[in-house]
């Protein structure tokens, strides 16, 4: 009972902050308001900015879920738990891109912020993949109860939100932007690990084939 409570409340979690942002947005409420306050930090401050915020780029995450996959097959676990994972990454991409297509908000560095106005800027992409990709592979990559799994649950989270600074500070997106993103990619990263495990234990609980016989080689007759 307790596990399945402690499952649940990153999916519940994830889901305020993504809800009560977008509700902040479209009501212009105190979030929004805050944006236009804190922007005057939000301009660049160093390369290092770059390379964190580089963490939740396309070509990054992809690497990262290509040697998942790689050490996944090479490790002859099943290809069930990739095929899980696949379907979470392309939902995932798809979800954000459409939240984004609908809200339509414009990027910090036209100076106008608007809604429905054909921007791209809301929830931060970078900020929800980085979370939820990052997730998927360490729950691909890592087994339940494992010290290894529990050290990343941790760290994948602090990686995100440090990819979520770096994208304000980069003048890229609103401070609220990284908000709904943080919070759609925890429900996201979330619902993927708990499908992930899911697929785990079924495949531990299937039956194996047993191994034939070799050609002229007789099988061990069982105890009286």
């Amino acid at each position: 009972m307790r596990s399945t409570s402690q499952n649940r409340l990153p999916v519940v979690v994830g889901a305020v902050l993504f809800v009560a942002a977008l509700i902040d947005l479209i009501a212009n409420g105190p979030l929004r308001r805050w944006d236009h306050t804190v922007f005057p930090i939000g301009h660049p401050a160093g390369d290092l900015w770059y390379v964190v915020s580089d963490i939740g780029g396309a070509w990054p995450l992809a690497t990262v879920l290509i040697v998942t996959a790689v050490v996944h097959l090479v490790r002859r676990r099943p290809i069930r738990t990739l095929i899980v994972a696949a379907v979470w990454v392309a939902l995932t991409q798809a979800v954000v891109l459409l939240t984004k297509t609908l809200v339509g908000r414009t990027p910090p560095k036209g100076h106008v912020d608007q809604l429905a106005a054909g921007g791209m800027s809301w929830p931060s992409g970078h900020t929800a993949d980085s979370l939820a990709m990052l997730m998927i592979a360490a729950t691909v990559l890592t087994m339940p109860g494992t010290k290894l799994d529990t050290v990343l649950r941790w760290v994948v989270p602090i990686v995100s939100a440090a990819v979520a600074v770096s994208v304000v500070r980069l003048y890229y997106h609103w401070p609220s932007d990284v908000v709904g993103g943080w919070g759609l990619g925890l429900v996201l990263g979330s619902l993927a690990r708990r499908s992930i495990r899911s697929e785990w234990a079924r495949g531990r609980s299937r039956p194996r084939e047993p191994v034939p016989a070799e050609p002229g080689r007789s099988r061990p007759r069982p105890l009286p």
